[in-house]
């Protein structure tokens, strides 16, 4: 089942590429952001990448962790993230583990939306950024972002519909902002 705002999050602790482990809720003593991207490959999950890590001062104020999770083994993270230097955890979910656990899944019409009806951010992450496409792991899995608060309750969430739809950082900012004044 799909979360939404109110929702407990499933509890889970994984691996990111340095080894080191995360887990929701956790230990963290604020909120968090988990973003599911498709593979470490994806021109709009590169170019999604490149605005958190723009953002991260900003976010950095209101004690947000940020957990980026990928379809992708660590060594295709290691290789198609290399141009990124992240500064928060990566998390390879090459069997989808979390994927499943947070119902995101893969979609043909999503798929076939990114592709023909909406490709100016693919074509923005390739010819802007360089961030070329890996087809090689390409999938039709949807992105999904969630935001939590400290004890793991969902303030928002948003499964994609197609490549490139997150949730607004507008959004994440004034519910950050909303819940600091709490």
């Amino acid at each position: 089942m799909q979360l939404k705002k109110g929702d407990k999050a499933p509890c889970f602790i994984a691996r990111d590429t340095y080894n080191h482990s995360h887990s929701i809720p956790g230990e963290w003593n604020g909120p968090t952001l988990l973003t599911l991207y498709r593979h470490a490959g994806c021109p709009p999950c590169n170019l999604r990448l490149r605005e958190l890590i723009l953002a991260k001062p900003e976010l950095d104020k209101y004690k947000l962790r940020i957990i980026a999770v990928f379809e992708s083994p660590a060594t295709s993270i290691e290789q198609d993230l290399a141009h990124s230097n992240v500064p928060f955890p990566v998390l390879p979910d090459e069997k989808r583990n979390l994927y499943k656990l947070f119902d995101v899944k893969p979609s043909i019409s999503g798929f076939l939306k990114s592709l023909l009806i909406k490709p100016m951010p693919s074509i923005k992450a390739i010819f802007k950024y360089g961030y070329l496409p890996t087809f090689s792991e390409a999938t039709a899995m949807m992105p999904a972002d969630f935001l939590f608060n400290a004890d793991g309750t969902v303030l928002l969430s948003k499964y994609g519909k197609d490549f490139s739809d997150y949730l607004q950082l507008d959004d994440i900012f004034s519910t950050l902002k909303e819940e600091n004044e709490r």
